[in-house]
């Protein structure tokens, strides 16, 4: 069985899931998705993978709030496109109903508040989201209140737990 998940579009303008299958699997929910493949991951990537594994998680799923490569977030739509965002949700909701999750990583970091419409995916991604899975944030959240995006932090850092419905009530 092959261990990676891994969905883009045709044109590799936009990646709706990387990760790699497990009992014990986290999901990390990050802002847009850089340049990483199952051959070859980014920094972002590769730290995901390793914090998972030191906490005890045996497969990794990395999500994004919005689908668009690119390596820099300000490089990211002006408005949302919703043949990916539409994308990106299916993508999502496939691969819950295949595998049993229960820990999200809020890992989008202050990018989050760069374009408007970033805080309507959020809200369309949480909706997949509904009932039995535990919202984590990773080390302490930034001074506006937002979960630190990975590269952000030390791997000494630990899981806390996150509300994302307070999250959502404060900044959408």
């Amino acid at each position: 069985m092959n261990n990676w998940i891994y969905e883009n579009n045709s044109d590799n303008s936009a990646r709706y899931l990387l990760g790699e299958r497990g009992t014990n699997a986290l999901i990390c929910i990050g802002i847009n998705p850089s340049t990483a493949i199952p051959s070859k991951l980014d920094a972002t990537v590769t730290r995901v993978k390793k914090i998972a594994a030191m906490n005890g998680y045996d497969g990794w799923l990395m999500l994004n709030i919005y689908p668009q490569r690119d390596t820099y977030p300000t490089n990211i739509h002006l408005e949302g496109e919703n043949k990916i965002i539409t994308a990106n949700r299916k993508a999502v909701l496939r691969v819950l109903a295949e595998a049993n999750y229960k820990d999200i990583w809020a890992a989008w970091g202050t990018e989050i508040s760069r374009r408007p419409f970033l805080y309507d995916c959020l809200k369309e991604l949480v909706s997949c989201f509904e009932g039995k899975y535990n919202w984590i944030n990773y080390g302490e959240l930034t001074k506006t209140g937002h979960p630190r995006h990975p590269s952000r932090m030390s791997y000494t850092e630990g899981f806390k737990e996150f509300c994302i419905k307070d999250y959502i009530k404060k900044h959408v």
